[in-house]
């Protein structure tokens, strides 16, 4: 396991999906809680399995009260099941609205963006938006950039002036994201029964995909490790986008970067990680590496305290104090 080292403590059809509907009763009845719906998932599995139960909560939360997986099957055998049943999930809707949640789902996630791509008239694609929050199919994510001041006698550089703080938009729930992403742009291929070559351009894209619901994970472990935090969650601004920053309440910043990749993160990604933190104006207290597959052994055997180093087996962890905490006890433990 990671070292981790911590001061103090520890096609033309017009359709929606009819289960978004149903599904948001229960997410509202589960309270939306990421840690609570994947310890659920997670207890499908066997102990190690975590990156596999990573990778089927990231493609399939949302499905379960509808349909019924086997995850006993593959990845790749799941993904063809539901690609074979997805007429089981299609009722009309707004061709237009379908383009919207598609441009959120496959672009990067900021607002203005999506409406630009998906409205002739910017209200239009505001009061969608909002629809589809009161709806609990997307939420809101604010940004944390702040504009820059003009100071005294000066003037704004002009494309400041202009410029103006871009919001993001995240789907509620990951099997949404996976039906606007691929799904959706795929409906005729999958009319034509072509569910092969649907599943294999899901395949060329997963850890692309996946990564994103790992940066959501990866967020509520370090909630828990830190829970004087203030604020959590992705950074991003006109010049820089961080994964994770989390502000404590003593001032303390931690800036965090997720890597879900079949390579070992290096100290390259370090490196680059400081440098974002630069660019951004910020001094952090700590830097903390999420990865799927651990780490080089130059940062495993750094002694540099303000470096956090988490790995699969710290997810393991953070899930097994619920699934498993009828067991015995793990054979490893954090080192704080």
């Amino acid at each position: 396991m990671a070292k981790i080292y911590r001061l103090q403590r520890k096609s033309n059809a017009n359709f929606l999906i009819d289960v978004l509907f149903s599904i948001i009763d229960y997410s509202k009845k589960e309270g939306g809680k990421i840690k609570k719906r994947f310890i659920k998932l997670y207890k499908n599995f066997k102990r190690c399995e975590i990156e596999k139960a990573i990778i089927s909560f990231s493609l399939f939360d949302g499905l379960e009260q509808y349909f019924t997986l086997d995850f006993d099957n593959s990845i790749e055998d799941n993904i063809l099941v539901v690609l074979q049943n997805f007429e089981q999930f299609i009722e009309p809707f707004s061709q237009q609205n379908n383009f919207f949640l598609s441009a959120l789902a496959t672009g990067d996630r900021k607002i203005e963006t999506a409406i630009k791509k998906s409205f002739a008239k910017e209200h239009e694609g505001y009061e969608s938006l909002q629809y589809y929050i009161d709806q609990n199919i997307i939420e809101k994510e604010y940004s944390r950039e702040v504009l820059p001041q003009k100071k005294p006698k000066q003037k704004l550089k002009k494309e400041l002036r202009r410029y103006r703080i871009q919001h993001k938009a995240k789907f509620s729930r990951p099997f949404y994201r996976f039906w606007f992403r691929y799904i959706y742009p795929s409906l005729e291929q999958l009319y034509n029964k072509e569910f092969e070559q649907v599943q294999n351009f899901i395949l060329t894209d997963l850890d692309n995909f996946v990564s994103f619901t790992f940066e959501e994970l990866s967020n509520e472990l370090l909630k828990e490790r830190f829970p004087e935090h203030i604020r959590s969650g992705s950074y991003w601004d006109r010049k820089v986008e961080i994964d994770l920053m989390m502000e404590l309440k003593n001032g303390d910043i931690i800036i965090g970067e997720c890597k879900w990749k079949n390579s070992k993160i290096c100290k390259k990604t370090l490196t680059s990680l400081q440098k974002k933190s630069q660019i951004a104006g910020f001094s952090p207290t700590y830097y903390a590496l999420f990865s799927k597959s651990s780490f080089s052994n130059e940062l495993l055997k750094s002694q540099e305290k303000t470096i956090l180093l988490f790995d699969l087996e710290d997810f393991k962890e953070w899930s097994e104090e619920e699934a498993y905490k009828k067991r015995e006890k793990k054979p490893y433990s954090f080192e704080f």
